[in-house]
């Protein structure tokens, strides 16, 4: 604010560098179990083979000391250890620990901490530098109330996230319920021939769909604002429901010629992944407006085929799905998902008015 008075983040903190044996999978944090975009921390896959290790408290605040650009960073909420990679910032009696997380939690600090990192490659945070961040010097009373207020709306978020998810779980158990065990509406009374229903039918993916690769702008003009890229990166955040980190733009300029030239993404619309990580699929929102920014993607065209595109991308996220793409790719050093292989993946195929009712 305009006539708030500031101080270093130095003056309110400190790096602590307490040491701790009590290492366990419940309780270790490293820049591989912190999840970019400020999405907290998840179980660690692995322990390192060390005697003790760093150690944090409730009330702490860690962050990823490498590439600070994925905004990785924890308010913790009980104690435990953490790689040497991870900063332990704890704050002093006159500032609320709540309320330093959510400074440290906005993007301009990020930008500080990126702008003083060093290294190109794997470039890593400066403590010296960290410690200069300005950091508002308001009454703690103030900070405990903006804190409250910023909490409540990160419980909001939470429970919203929680329910999509039961509700993906809920539509995924009605997917494998119709299609998988076959207790669609009717099936009492459905006749079987060789294991499916009467009136289905298997067919390729390439007779059902227009398939097509995700068209690359090589245009090196991008801008800060305008129209996002969205490549294999931001599809695999998008299919696990996670929060898009890109900072690649195109400007509203160039999206509406490249927009002509090659066409965009539309509603309903699936993208898959198709080199390296191998199947990661997310169905085109109504909302959604965004350019490919490189070609490692495989574009399903829906046009008007609505409730059938609905029933792929369940069929895309079953095991079938997933076992299917991946029994497909072709290479060893880099496995890949043709063109040419993905059209010629053979579905099961509902009848239309199953299809409308599942969608």
């Amino acid at each position: 604010m305009k006539n708030w008075k500031y101080k270093r983040l130095s003056e309110c903190s400190n790096f602590i560098s307490e040491r701790t044996s009590n290492i366990t999978i419940d309780n270790y944090i490293s820049t591989e179990n912190m999840i970019e975009n400020r999405g907290g921390v998840k179980i660690a896959s692995t322990l390192p083979d060390v005697k003790s290790t760093s150690a944090y408290k409730p009330n702490d605040i860690l962050l990823s000391n490498i590439r600070p650009y994925f905004c990785k960073i924890w308010f913790a909420d009980k104690k435990g250890s953490c790689s040497n990679d991870v900063l332990v910032v704890r704050a002093k009696k006159e500032i609320d620990p709540k309320f330093l997380y959510y400074v440290l939690s906005d993007q301009n600090f990020f930008n500080w901490d990126s702008i003083t990192s060093k290294g190109t490659k794997m470039p890593r945070g400066t403590p010296n530098a960290i410690m200069k961040y300005s950091v508002p010097d308001i009454p703690l009373r103030t900070q405990q109330k903006i804190a409250s207020i910023l909490s409540a709306y990160d419980n909001l978020i939470q429970n919203y996230k929680k329910q999509i998810e039961a509700l993906q779980t809920a539509a995924s158990e009605l997917y494998k319920e119709w299609f998988v065990r076959f207790r669609f509406p009717g099936y009492k009374n459905s006749r079987f021939e060789n294991g499916i229903p009467e009136g289905w039918k298997i067919e390729r993916l390439g007779n059902l769909f227009e398939i097509t690769s995700s068209k690359r702008v090589f245009e090196e003009d991008y801008v800060n604002e305008g129209i996002p890229f969205y490549r294999s990166k931001e599809i695999i955040e998008l299919s696990n429901n996670q929060e898009i980190t890109t900072e690649l733009f195109i400007s509203n300029e160039l999206y509406a010629k490249f927009k002509n030239k090659f066409g965009v993404p539309k509603e309903n619309d699936i993208l898959i992944t198709s080199v390296g990580s191998i199947g990661n699929s997310y169905q085109v929102r109504k909302d959604d407006i965004f350019y490919f920014k490189d070609g490692n993607l495989t574009w399903i065209k829906s046009s008007s085929k609505k409730a059938l595109s609905k029933y792929l991308i369940y069929w895309l996220k079953s095991d079938l799905g997933k076992n299917t793409l991946i029994s497909s790719t072709i290479g060893t050093s880099q496995s890949a998902l043709t063109i040419e292989k993905l059209r010629a993946i053979k579905i099961l195929v509902p009848e239309v008015n199953i299809l409308e009712k599942f969608e």
